[in-house]
């Protein structure tokens, strides 16, 4: 009677010590953080019919992403997808592994034929918001630039900010425009063409946003298509 008690006693503890599974279904909208040299944010849903479509910007692709294509559950418990991201016209294809956590999270590793990157992704929160006009200190190799631009909301990419504006350089005035992403944990991304007279220069600018009782403020890091570096404080 004892041996048959002892035996109940530890199958019941195993059963109760057993960490939870996770829920192995993607199904939803996610923010996702890449990671490493292709740094950025990347927001994807995943839709019950097995397709996959998302937008974003990273750093190393100058523009902003657009991406679509399918997942599954591998033989591991594993979401696989696979889906191209395109920017300016052009595709790159990806297979993305990501496993699925027990805090509802994922972790995961996206594979390209010219690379890959890491990445995590969650459920996004509350996302701050960057409407409004900025005024903006911007130094490119090393030279001071002074620039003013609005962002509004997206009409079609939740977390997107369509900006517009106009700079002052040493050489004379410029126009920019493009796109900025914000994450709930405050990153931010920015894609960004500055125009001088008939030269377009593209930048992808990462950093931060930051609430303040002086005034909100991002600050930027990054670099051009000429490859020279970036760095911006931007104020509201």
């Amino acid at each position: 009677m004892k041996r048959s008690f002892l035996i109940c006693a530890l199958i019941l503890s195993a059963c109760v010590s057993r960490p939870a599974r996770a829920d192995t279904s993607p199904v939803g909208t996610w923010q996702v953080s890449t990671l490493g040299s292709q740094q950025g944010i990347l927001m994807m849903t995943f839709s019950n019919d097995n397709s996959v479509a998302g937008y974003g910007i990273t750093r190393k692709q100058f523009g902003f992403i657009t991406l679509a294509g399918t997942w599954g559950i591998d033989s591991k418990g594993d979401v696989e997808a696979a889906y191209v991201q395109t920017v300016d016209g052009a595709g790159t294809a990806y297979r993305l592994i990501a496993h699925m956590l027990p805090s509802g999270r994922f972790r995961g590793r996206a594979t390209s034929k010219s690379g890959g990157y890491t990445c995590k992704g969650e459920q996004p929160e509350s996302l701050p918001s960057l409407t409004g006009l900025w005024n903006a200190g911007l130094k490119r190799k090393g030279q001071p630039l002074a620039e003013v631009f609005t962002a509004t909301p997206s009409s079609n990419y939740p977390a997107i900010y369509d900006i517009t504006g106009s700079g002052f350089s040493e050489t004379g005035s410029f126009t920019l425009s493009g796109e900025i992403i914000v994450s709930s944990e405050n990153k931010v991304n920015a894609s960004i063409a500055r125009t001088f007279g008939i030269d377009t220069q593209h930048s992808i600018l990462s950093g931060v946003f930051k609430s303040k009782h002086s005034g909100d403020q991002m600050r930027l890091q990054g670099s051009d298509d000429t490859h020279a570096h970036l760095s911006e404080i931007a104020t509201r």
